[in-house]
């Protein structure tokens, strides 16, 4: 035996002595425990494991994840596909089935299965069905006995739900989790066994399926082209997403998060454990606050409670940089499984590990304030020391073992806990106001008001109808008017009366699921002391998609003849029948500024001024479709519009739509924002050709388009245009034997160059010749440090804070009949910006110069860009929901800008006209740019 071998065995010994002790003495699976051993760092000073991990307990039966897999989790430069990890997780249920239970959750966008494992005792598994069941009741208590609930709580095993890579980056968690679930099937420890007793394990080794394939692909790439470990950007991740895979939690829109939050509805989990990369060595989550209004004040404990256990127990075995408050704020509740399990009265908590270098090492060199000593980080990380992504294995899941014990331990304390949160959110809507909202349906936007009554059920939101009419007197009903004048809003008399009409819908917040709702309703006030929001301060939904809704303050409501929706909300339009055109009505929404997209080319034209027809009056921007066919009269009706024959010719000025060749323009910089405006085309049905900014250089490249659409890329401007560094050798982002997953959806053989000064001048000729350019946030800057038309500007802040924030807008002074406002007819609506870029518009030349041929001026004037949409002139009017401080950097400056150039126009947004799939109130401002592309001008 070599003295190497030997001093292994030794500490393999004295492992197996500090493990938690096992019945009948478990053997261990002795190599697989000295490549634990290995792979795991070793310092002089410091610990990088426990004895909870660093041995695996043998099993004559149930295979490791070595013997299907090929490798030890944590091996440098080795990841698992999804397919290889589900194939791990088959053969651990085939093994194990009195132990182990494996269940879909449905797929991806692009077709990959999205799994869930349950693992317990025999006893717990068998009984796995009546326990999910009980937890239902226990979710939603309403008319529980008190006897039941006594032996429900007593009876019933909570469920501890772990969630890994959301973030493909993060590479950790798969890994990890696949010898988690061994551990727990198969360790006959006392440790161990109180989990499966008492606690039902829920492990979902990928969330963001797709993004983890092409992560691999990168890790694998990286490596080849000697780049050291993890070098190679994640340019794509999911087909929309990226990071913003968890900003998705309110709305719903990814796949990912159907899939979780159907999962969710249909487990009622007790906790939620979603596992991230960033931060050393090991955030457990609490944040620093402001925490969101809706979150209870029992799982605020709760937090710390799990929390404050890992820290000593990680902190007690010698492991350094173990710490929570800091990092995150606890505000938003988009977050796609945290926010959605505190918000429905679980338990969403999250770590983040330090990185695991794709499958790698690093040496630490922290700044001294990630290292410093702090009254919420007694025990900081340490530099100097070599961390891999074993390292990263040991301390999730030794973190997971503490947590999953401390949970089992307390068990019936977490059930008591969880069916106390929904008794105290049902009382709470019975007692205090606001009792229900009610959504009414007749209203301007009745279609986008059944969608978010959808969204609402989608969460799990018991959402009524009301089956006939009834009032709300005094001041007990607050009407909220998303797409109104709000500024100018007035609170209505005490004796005045809400007419609620039969078909509106309800929602009752004498409900355990309503938290949700109330948050997404309710009005945003982020403090300018409070600590540095973690992501967006407002997301007030009613008024960024501009519907109305009617906050209900009289309980009365609650007694009020409605029924249960059981079906989704839909609102149809109608066609009525005559001579003459079919007018409809733009609404300023998406479903209005869509319609030339989905009937017949060449049908449809668009008044440019108010005309009178049949005795009605018609606003600028109306459709008139002449020979309006069946076809046309029912995506009319699905749309929800409203289609009126004209009885005879119309004879206002209009022009005919044309609808364009649009070209959807990505970096590969970064495709996380574009990502949503794809998304929001897709769902809308606009065609495009999705091009990148590289393609540009190629000769003739925009000459088959009308539109170039260059949404938001994070960066200056001189990253726009030349890429990234051009060191090192080519980085290809394409399909090939080493990286089979890099074919979707775009490829290139060299992800670093960016367009080029060829390519932006090709932009700028594009332009000139007619084609419109839409650009929104940090891309509208592009334009204008190329010069495009040097009338307008970005206006440098120095003092503004507005952070992801519902601001108020108004049209700008003379651009009412700008086609780019067609449908809104408010003096000011809500939008989302989030602080930067801010539009200045050179004012007019008013001096007279005696000499000069006024068509000098005129042909300048011509020329001048025009702001089209700007932040109301008030500031103590300007913020809606959110943050907002030194509002007078922003009041009157412009949101949206069209800027001549040549025969052509560039668009620019300031705002963010398509965030997130959640401003769907100002999609039509971009939609209508783009339908009335060549005629702009007004």
């Amino acid at each position: 035996m070599t003295a190497r071998n030997f001093l292994t065995s030794l500490a393999l010994v004295a492992c197996a002595l500090l493990a938690p002790r096992a019945s009948a003495q478990q053997p261990i699976d002795s190599a697989y425990s000295a490549k634990i051993r290995e792979l795991t760092p070793t310092d002089p000073r410091w610990k990088f494991t426990t004895e909870l991990v660093s041995t695996l307990p043998a099993s004559a039966t149930v295979p490791t994840p070595l013997k299907i897999i090929g490798y030890v989790p944590g091996t440098l430069g080795r990841l698992s596909y999804v397919a290889d990890l589900n194939r791990y997780f088959d053969a651990l249920a085939a093994a194990a089935p009195n132990r182990v239970k494996k269940f879909s959750l449905g797929k991806s966008e692009e077709g990959r299965e999205s799994i869930v494992i349950a693992i317990s005792d025999e006893a717990n598994i068998a009984n796995l069905e009546q326990n999910r069941l009980a937890l239902g009741r226990l979710a939603d208590p309403r008319g529980l006995p008190a006897a039941d609930r006594a032996r429900l709580v007593k009876e019933t095993k909570p469920v501890y739900w772990l969630s890994g890579s959301i973030h493909s980056p993060e590479t950790g968690s798969p890994e990890m989790l696949m010898e988690l679930a061994y551990r727990l099937t198969v360790d006959e420890s006392d440790w161990v066994k109180d989990i499966r007793a008492n606690v039902i394990t829920l492990i979902t080794p990928v969330t963001e399926v797709d993004g983890r394939d092409r992560e691999v692909d990168v890790v694998k790439e990286s490596l080849a082209l000697k780049l050291g470990n993890n070098a190679v950007p994640l340019v794509y991740w999911g087909k929309y997403t990226a990071h913003d895979n968890n900003r998705d939690g309110m709305v719903m829109s990814q796949n990912l998060t159907k899939n979780f939050i159907r999962g969710f509805l249909y487990w009622h989990p007790t906790v939620v454990h979603d596992l991230h990369e960033s931060v050393p060595f090991l955030y457990t989550s609490t944040g620093t606050g402001p925490y969101n209004d809706e979150f209870d004040p029992i799982v605020v404990d709760e937090w710390h409670t799990l929390a404050y256990q890992e820290i000593t127990e990680l902190t007690r075995r010698g492991l350094p940089g173990v710490w929570t408050h800091g990092f995150y704020d606890g505000w938003a509740p988009n977050y796609t499984i945290l926010a959605v399990a505190n918000l429905h009265n679980s338990i969403g908590r999250f770590y983040e590990t330090y990185t695991s270098s794709g499958a790698g090492c690093t040496t630490v060199r922290l700044p001294a304030n990630d290292t410093s000593r702090r009254w919420d980080r007694s025990n900081p990380p340490v530099n100097g020391v070599r961390w891999c992504i074993r390292s990263n294995i040991n301390y999730q899941q030794s973190g997971a073992l503490i947590a999953l014990k401390y949970t089992a331990d307390h068990h019936e304390t977490f059930l008591e806990n969880f069916v106390a949160k929904g008794e105290r959110m049902i009382e709470r809507g019975r007692t205090s106001a606001p009792y229900a909202f009610v959504v009414p349906r007749n209203q301007r936007h009745a279609a986008e008001a059944a969608d978010l009554v959808n969204l609402f059920r989608a969460q799990g939101t018991e959402v009524s109808v009301a089956t006939s009419d009834f009032a709300l007197k005094g001041p007990s009903a607050r009407p909220r008017r998303g797409a109104a004048d709000s500024a100018g809003t007035s609170k209505p008399a005490a004796d005045s009366a809400v007419q609620v009409h039969a078909g509106d819908w309800i929602v009752r917040l004498d409900q355990p699921y309503s938290g949700t709702v109330r948050t997404l309703l309710a009005i945003q006030r982020f403090k300018a002391d409070d600590p540095p929001p973690y992501d967006d301060t407002g997301w007030t939904l009613d008024e960024l998609r501009h519907v109305q809704t009617l906050k209900i303050s009289d309980s009365t409501i609650l007694s009020k003849p409605m029924q249960m929706l059981t079906t989704d909300a839909h609102v149809d339009g109608s066609v009525s029948s005559g001579s003459g055109p079919v007018l409809v009505r733009h609404l300023g929404d998406w479903r209005s500024a869509v319609l030339p997209w989905k009937v017949a080319a060449g049908t449809v034209s668009i008044a440019e001024e108010s005309f009178t027809a049949g005795g009605a009056k018609y606003p600028a921007g109306t459709y008139v479709i002449n020979n309006a066919s069946d076809a046309t009269r029912n995506v009319v009706k699905s749309l929800g519009l409203t289609g009126v024959a004209a009885g005879g010719a119309v004879s206002a000025r209009q022009h005919s739509i044309r609808v364009p060749r649009v070209a959807l323009m990505h970096s590969w910089l970064e495709t996380q924002n574009e990502g949503w405006v794809r998304y929001a085309f897709d769902q809308m049905g606009i065609k495009y050709t999705y091009i990148s900014d590289q393609s540009l250089r190629q000769a003739g490249r925009l000459d088959k388009f009308d539109v170039v659409v260059f949404p938001h890329v994070s960066g200056n401007p001189n990253a726009l245009v030349n890429g990234r560094p051009m060191v090192g050798p080519p980085i290809p982002w394409k399909k090939s034997a080493l990286t089979p997953n890099l074919d979707l959806w775009d490829q290139t053989d060299d992800i670093r160059p960016g367009m080029g000064l060829d390519g932006a001048a090709a932009l700028r000729k594009f332009v000139e010749r007619g084609g419109l350019l839409l650009t929104s946030g940090n891309s509208s800057v592009l334009p204008i440090s190329l010069g495009f038309n040097p009338s307008v500007t970005q206006q440098i802040t120095t003092r503004l804070n507005a952070r992801g924030s519902v601001i108020r807008v108004q049209p700008a002074p003379g651009a009412a009949l700008s086609p780019i406002l067609y449908g809104y007819e408010s003096a000011s609506f809500p939008i989302y910006f989030s602080q930067a870029p801010v539009l200045n518009v050179a004012p007019r030349d008013t001096i007279v110069r005696e000499g000069r041929d006024p068509a000098f001026d005129a042909q300048q004037e011509r020329m001048r860009a025009r702001a089209i949409l700007r932040f109301h002139d008030k500031a103590d009017s300007l913020l809606v929901s959110g943050l907002l401080v030194a509002g007078d950097e922003l009041a009157g400056k412009s949101a949206v800008v069209d800027a001549p150039v040549g025969t052509g126009h560039v668009v620019m947004f300031g705002i963010r006209p398509m965030w997130r799939w959640e401003s769907q109130g100002s999609f039509a401002l971009a939609l209508n740019a783009i339908a009335n592309w060549d005629h702009l001008g007004f």
